[in-house]
């Protein structure tokens, strides 16, 4: 079979599996790609980033925590931006409120005092501005060396998520994105930067963003697991 034959089918096959959550993985997608992820509040997009760092189901979990923390402390501008949460300490009895884990808020914090200093190193406007030039301008490749990736509880997949919220148009490594192409698409690779790469081929080949293809991936897994759950309650 020739090889653009190969990519039709792909295609064909991606459409095929993800049909049901195409629209929300459409709406997700130009979120981050327009700089509207959490309508644009790069603080809020650090915190989803670190809550979900420590592995907790993104739309039972994460999500409501996420739009705790902006009805508790942002609507009042009382940690509303990168400076405010700069200062803080990990032990924060308001951020414990939100989510008792150190690790969480040892990565927000962290990130968010780097970006306070990309900032005002490059005379940026806004916090968004901030973690855009860093997503725009870091190297995957070289991930661990970065001042985000250095931060105790950051990993690729953490970094790589940052990156996507910020509107980079690349591809989070997780457990499940990784199982779900390589059972349905035959997308392997023998670790996660060389992951990262084989997606960005996939992503040329069927014509969808990177951050199409995860958001994807995990709308239709999520969803998976409630019919599961229904299915289980249901007996």
């Amino acid at each position: 079979m020739k090889k653009g034959a190969i990519m039709t089918e792909l295609k064909g096959i991606f459409e095929d599996r993800f049909g049901d959550v195409l629209a929300a993985a459409k709406e997700s997608e130009l979120q981050c790609l327009q700089g509207k992820r959490w309508d644009g509040n790069a603080a809020l997009i650090v915190v989803d980033a670190a809550l979900d760092s420590v592995g907790l189901h993104y739309f039972n979990i994460v999500v409501p925590r996420v739009k705790r923390f902006y009805n508790d402390y942002m609507k009042t501008n009382e940690l509303s931006s990168f400076n405010a949460f700069s200062t803080l300490a990990t032990g924060d009895a308001r951020l414990r409120g939100i989510m008792n884990n150190k690790r969480v808020w040892q990565v927000a914090i962290g990130i968010s005092r780097i970006l306070t200093g990309i900032k005002v190193r490059k005379g940026l406007d806004t916090d968004f501005d901030a973690v855009r030039y860093w997503a725009e301008h870091v190297m995957v490749k070289d991930w661990r060396n970065d001042e985000i990736g250095k931060i105790n509880g950051v990993g690729l997949i953490t970094f790589q998520y940052l990156r996507m919220q910020a509107g980079i148009d690349t591809s989070v490594p997780d457990k499940i994105i990784k199982r779900v192409l390589e059972r349905e698409l035959g997308i392997h690779a023998n670790n996660d930067l060389l992951f990262i790469d084989e997606m960005a081929q996939l992503s040329k080949a069927i014509g969808y963003s990177q951050i199409f293809i995860c958001w994807a991936i995990w709308f239709r897994e999520s969803n998976i697991k409630k019919d599961r759950h229904r299915d289980h309650r249901a007996h």
